[in-house]
């Protein structure tokens, strides 16, 4: 039905609440106007909406009604059914060892405000004449090779970014000189998985690609990162608090020492710095806690999301065993009716 006005039915109320519409039920609430009494008859009570959308049961400055959150939170946990091992050299990203849906704790995730595991999939490019069309989502875009692989997968990047945002695809140009990458993202990895790249001629040098995840090596996509869910929510303009919380275990062994840091997806640059993470003899477990933020619409968690990442660079293979885990709490400048 939606909030349906009565100031225009011929009558006054003259007791009681001055309710200036009615709704059907909790539903119809986001059409109310702000700074307005209503009645809703699921209920059969009268509420009071206040100017930053908030629901308030009985009379204003009563209790916030439960759909008023200041705060939010997402968690992933698994358990590892055999050491994953990570050679020296190498980097572990956090959110590949999850299942978006499988892994995330109901009892750890706010089912109106919670944070999803996007996926990711590049285009290797090779190669140093010609051109070649990449095809996403059934289109051929085409890219021309340009003095070196990277400048030809930022120009390719920048012709075509603002069409492929607008189909929820996410794409960045990555690299230097002859290493030029195309970073594609998307919630789903139907479309990423159907990415191809074909040369156009046949001919000696003929700019070609491979397909990978960068952070696994999967011709596949996999998730790899999270995006902040910023625009058109009702928090879009605010500063969010973000608090998150890694946990993992390491198969114990002589005593090395690697890194863990929090990275901005869209383009692998390190937030902060690096925590030092041991390994030893003794305990398996390890945890680091990090305190970030989301700015406004153009933040790099909104554009590109970030990640988690160990870097292995003990000189030793570590091994991953047991439980991991990823909470992700997140603090809001207000309450916000979802």
């Amino acid at each position: 039905m939606a909030f349906v006005s009565v100031g225009n039915k011929g009558y006054e109320l003259s007791g009681g609440y001055q309710y200036k519409g009615i709704t059907d039920n909790s539903l119809d609430w986001e059409s109310v106007p702000n700074n307005s009494y209503f009645f809703d008859k699921e209920l059969k009570q009268v509420f009071y909406k206040d100017a930053n959308g908030g629901i308030y049961g009985a009379y204003y400055g009563g209790t916030l009604s439960t759909n008023n959150y200041s705060t939010s939170s997402t968690q992933w946990i698994t358990s590892l059914r055999l050491p994953i091992s990570l050679e020296t050299g190498k980097i572990a990203n956090g959110f590949t060892f999850f299942n978006n849906e499988l892994d995330k704790s109901l009892e750890g995730t706010t089912s109106y405000n919670d944070f999803n595991i996007s996926f990711g999939r590049s285009i290797y490019l090779s190669g140093n004449t010609s051109s070649a069309n990449i095809n996403v989502n059934e289109e051929d875009y085409l890219a021309t090779f340009d003095t070196d692989l990277f400048t030809t997968a930022s120009n390719w990047v920048n012709d075509n970014k603002e069409t492929l945002n607008a189909l929820g695809i996410q794409v960045f140009a990555l690299g230097e000189g002859e290493d030029g990458r195309i970073r594609f993202g998307a919630l789903s990895d139907v479309i990423l998985n159907a990415i191809t790249i074909t040369p156009t001629t046949i001919i000696e040098g003929n700019l070609n690609g491979e397909i990978a995840n960068e952070f696994t090596g999967n011709e596949n996509a996999v998730g790899d990162h999270v995006v902040v869910p910023y625009v058109d929510t009702k928090y879009m303009g605010a500063r969010i608090f973000h608090f998150i919380r890694a946990n993992f275990n390491i198969v114990t062994g002589s005593i090395q020492y690697a890194e863990l840091g929090l990275f901005r997806w869209e383009n692998d640059t390190l937030i902060g710095s690096l925590s030092q993470i041991v390994r030893n003899a003794d305990t398996t477990g390890n945890q680091v806690n990090f305190i970030t933020y989301t700015a406004n619409s153009d933040d790099p968690f909104v554009t590109g999301g970030f990640y988690i990442a160990l870097l292995n660079n003990t000189g030793h293979t570590l091994e991953f065993t047991s439980n991991a885990g990823i909470l992700i709490e997140n603090i809001f400048d207000k309450a916000y009716s979802f």
